[in-house]
């Protein structure tokens, strides 16, 4: 796992090769055509795949023939606004795609991300009117920067779908891109073929990547912790946790920093956000 930028958001990527199990079943079948009736059976023919080279031939060539030219899979847990930890599964990424994204933290400024985070169904984008909203100066710059880099890598059109994951701040975002330029040649048949072959894909990685991010769960704290816990929500001090609790205001201080480290919050903020997603009660 490598450090993208900021000291509590990190990235780590990994390929196809890495979903391959024992006991490969037999080979795929390999009618398989966009807009067809074989395209919604994509993720049993992932499973059927005699292994990582079958899988990846049959991938790359659903992508193309729905007019796609790459596609890009990733789990991030998102905290409000803020993108903390992403997995990248870049086999049908561009080359080095990933990487950058992360490491310049284009997860921040993508307003695809925060799109498919609220709504689980395909939506058409390209780059000349992603950011057609005014920004501030920074963020325009920002902006910019995250444009120039997607064209670069021949980002310039495609659908993006977001999933749901069953953890609330756990999201899956799958994008399909292409080189044209503009969303005009998008059709709600395009639509619906990004849309099969991303929940597709999304189905055979879950089953055999279930744990692509550390779990965000309050089940490993003990009653202190816990306890605490529930008073960020609440919005006590340190002192009024410390009068509940008993103890010093300084060991409630260590306390927070020790949560803040487990969830991999920037702040007491960002810890409350997720005390309040995991706590349930």
């Amino acid at each position: 796992m490598s450090e993208t930028g900021e000291e509590h958001t990190a990235l780590f990527t990994f390929g196809d090769t890495q979903l391959d199990h024992e006991g490969a079943q037999a080979a795929p079948d390999t009618a398989l055509s966009a807009g067809g009736q074989g395209l919604a059976g994509i993720g049993r023919q992932l499973l059927e795949a005699s292994g990582s080279e079958a899988r990846q031939a049959l991938m790359r060539e659903v992508i193309q023939r729905a007019g796609f030219d790459s596609l890009c899979y990733c789990h991030i847990v998102r905290i409000g606004e803020f993108v903390s930890r992403a997995a990248w599964f870049d086999t049908y990424s561009p080359p080095g795609w990933a990487e950058r994204y992360g490491r310049e933290q284009f997860f921040q400024i993508d307003p695809r991300v925060a799109y498919a985070c609220r709504f689980e169904w395909p939506f058409a984008w390209d780059l000349e009117s992603m950011f057609s909203t005014p920004m501030a100066e920074r963020c325009e710059a920002f902006a910019r920067r995250f444009s120039h880099a997607a064209k670069q890598a021949g980002l310039q059109s495609g659908v993006s779908v977001g999933l749901a994951t069953g953890n609330p701040l756990e999201h899956c975002i799958i994008t399909l891109s292409s080189t044209q330029t503009g969303r005009g040649w998008i059709a709600d048949t395009t639509l619906g073929e990004a849309y099969a072959i991303g929940v597709g894909l999304h189905t055979f990685i879950e089953a055999r990547a279930r744990s692509l991010l550390p779990s965000l769960t309050a089940d490993t704290l003990n009653d202190v912790q816990r306890s605490i816990l529930r008073f960020v929500t609440q919005g006590l001090s340190d002192r009024e946790m410390a009068e509940s609790l008993s103890m010093s205001a300084h060991n409630v201080g260590y306390h927070l920093r020790q949560l803040k480290k487990i969830y991999n919050a920037q702040n007491r903020v960002q810890l409350a956000y997720i005390a309040g997603c995991i706590l349930g009660d």
